[in-house]
């Protein structure tokens, strides 16, 4: 397990993880992007993420480092975007929106434009297993 996939499995953005830890934001998209890794960082920041995330440290540093980033094609980032949007706003257009992404995730991954691990953490994040 790597830690996107933590955080998909404990329903964490990024984002939510930062404001929640107290950790910058920077650090932990780093982090996500595989640019650094857990064994790298500070002791406080590895406490603050154990606490936050609700596991023990040993765990966190046992977690497999991140791969290179996947870079997401265009109609891809878009339709999350989207989904994002109309869902924050409450919209009846949301569910068609699920539909979509649920669609462009599918159509991204079988043609090898991300990759399938990839393409299972957008499924938990966007509730689609």
């Amino acid at each position: 397990m790597t830690f996107l996939d933590l955080l998909a499995e404990k329903k964490y953005s990024v984002y939510r993880l930062s404001k929640e830890s107290g950790i910058a934001l920077t650090t932990l998209q780093d982090i996500a992007s595989g640019k650094n890794e857990l064994e790298d960082c500070k002791g406080r920041t590895l406490l603050a993420l154990s606490r936050t995330l609700d596991i023990s440290i040993e765990e966190l540093l046992s977690l497999e480092p991140e791969k290179a980033t996947d870079v997401f094609p265009v109609f891809l980032s878009e339709c999350v975007k989207e989904y994002r949007f109309y869902t924050r706003k409450g919209s009846t257009l949301a569910g068609d929106y699920w539909e979509q992404l649920r669609s462009s995730i599918n159509v991204a991954e079988v043609e090898n434009l991300i990759s399938h691990e990839t393409a299972t953490r957008l499924r938990k994040r966007y509730h689609f297993l």
